[in-house]
């Protein structure tokens, strides 16, 4: 029974720290409410198994409570079948794979021997590296990431432009790390105060930063006008005419008010504006009503190739330029298409415009760091995200992409537009503040003003290349200190 204690107490942290990716108000307890998991996992009186049946008590909690919202997602369409079976098999499977690898990084972090002083340290940059892992290559999935249940709390998010949305979560392990072991060591003296010290002082100093940050100046010195347009159409109209007349309509209307630019979302058009005389001609009308320039996101097949792509019209009418999505949604973008494979495309999403150069990412690559910091290090001085989100019936999964996106802003220190069919469509600042926004599941246009960027962050330079040096150094300190002991 007292075993099974120790197990709940870990499952009940891990069910919290689901809760905090998707409820503003319970978001700033992940500082301190994960520590009683961790101090269930560093207590001495316990075997390698008992370790591993902690950790991925709190592992598979936070998992499978984080991805149960994929069971909004509808894609009958795509199957021909019910999603049910199809949907649980996912969940099961992205929940075991994600789970089992925190349960290995946290198993390890407390069970391998090291000073007391090194142990939040080492427990949190391996969970840095899973973070890390879980969201690189083609199947990667970078969705569980702590940082990402902060991104209402400014303050506390600035430091991403130097080391991205990793170190944040990395800060949230190591401030519960030395707050569990400041309770455990009570017995030593003067560890008590000391580890909760360094807690407090962690977050302090990160909270600090954030705040003289965010005291600089958020309103553009050289704006350029924009508007969004999300025209909320369903899911099961998709490939309907009616989508792009209702899309071409706002966009006209929008471009009465003479933005300089306009963005439209992802798949507003189902065919090849290429060549298309008859939609090139419509989006021609918009942006010689504005004297400016249009992005829409267009859903063709080329052959027996299916592309997801940015277009741009420029002010004259004319194909500015097109953007094919690179990185795909695993198993679903090339996965229930039958007959069609989608084909990818092998340059970053840059358009140049007589204001500066968009960087266009398309959907799902919005939850990439690396993607969009490669994308401002070719040249990208505004960020545009495509989206459409219509095929979820839950405005959860819509709130936490909106979420990754407000953190791309961050770490590149560049304005961002995002426009979704059915939300959600804002505008994000520098700093990852929504400075104007239209509500999910409502058709309307957004108008805003925004500003081009050349400046380079950091994490835009450096990207991740922290985890290597902290990690090492990390791992430099207990080999020292193993030899001494010898």
């Amino acid at each position: 029974m007292k075993q099974l204690k120790w197990i709940l107490i870990c499952a009940a942290c891990g069910v919290f720290c689901a809760l905090c990716f998707d409820i503003t108000a319970v978001a700033p307890f992940i500082w301190v409410a994960l520590a009683p998991a961790f101090f269930v996992f560093l207590r001495g009186e316990k075997t390698l198994r008992q370790t591993i049946l902690r950790t991925s008590a709190f592992s598979f909690a936070l998992c499978l409570l984080y991805y149960v919202q994929i069971f909004s997602l509808d894609i009958t369409s795509r199957t021909g079948a019910s999603s049910g079976p199809i949907l649980f098999l996912g969940w099961i499977a992205l929940s075991f794979l994600h789970g089992a690898v925190f349960t290995a990084v946290l198993t390890i972090g407390v069970r391998v021997r090291c000073p007391d002083f090194l142990r939040a340290p080492l427990v949190s940059v391996l969970w840095a590296g899973a973070e890390w892992l879980l969201g690189a290559g083609v199947l990667g999935l970078p969705c569980i990431r702590l940082g990402l249940t902060q991104w209402q709390l400014l303050p506390v998010t600035q430091s991403s432009s130097i080391f991205g949305v990793i170190f944040i979560g990395m800060l949230i392990v190591l401030v519960n790390v030395l707050l569990a072991q400041s309770v455990l060591l009570k017995k030593k003296a003067g560890k008590t105060a000391r580890f909760a010290g360094a807690a407090a002082l962690v977050f302090f100093l990160n909270a600090t930063l954030g705040m003289i940050i965010l005291s600089g100046g958020k309103n553009p010195e050289q704006p350029v006008s924009v508007a969004a347009v999300q025209f909320n159409v369903p899911f099961t109209q998709n490939e309907g005419e009616g989508r792009f007349e209702k899309a071409a309509t706002m966009a006209l209307t929008a471009a009465q008010e003479k933005p300089q630019l306009i963005f439209l979302p992802e798949n507003t058009v189902y065919g090849s504006l290429a060549e298309d005389e008859q939609l090139q001609e419509r989006f021609a009308a918009v942006t010689r009503e504005s004297g400016g320039y249009l992005f829409t996101g267009v859903y063709g097949l080329h052959g027996y190739k299916l592309r997801n792509s940015v277009f741009m019209v420029d002010p004259s009418g004319q194909i500015g330029g097109v953007y094919n999505k690179q990185h795909l949604v695993p198993f679903f973008e090339n996965g229930f298409e039958n007959e069609f494979t989608f084909e990818t495309g092998s340059q970053r999403g840059l358009f140049d415009t007589a204001y500066g150069t968009v960087g266009a990412v398309i959907c799902f690559e919005s939850l990439f760091p690396s993607i969009t910091a490669e994308t401002v290090r070719e040249g990208a001085g505004l960020l545009f995200v495509a989206t459409n989100d219509s095929w979820f019936t839950s405005q959860i999964p819509l709130r936490r992409h909106f979420a990754a996106s407000t953190l791309r802003a961050q770490e590149t220190r560049r304005w961002l537009i995002q426009a979704g069919n059915n939300g959600i469509t804002a505008l994000v600042d520098l700093y990852g503040q929504a400075s104007a926004g239209l509500p999910a599941d409502e058709e309307g246009v957004l108008t805003g003003e925004i500003e081009f960027r050349s400046a380079l962050t950091p994490y835009t330079i450096w990207g991740e290349l922290w985890i290597v040096i902290y990690g090492g150094g990390i791992l430099a300190l207990i080999i020292l200190f193993r030899k001494k002991r010898i």
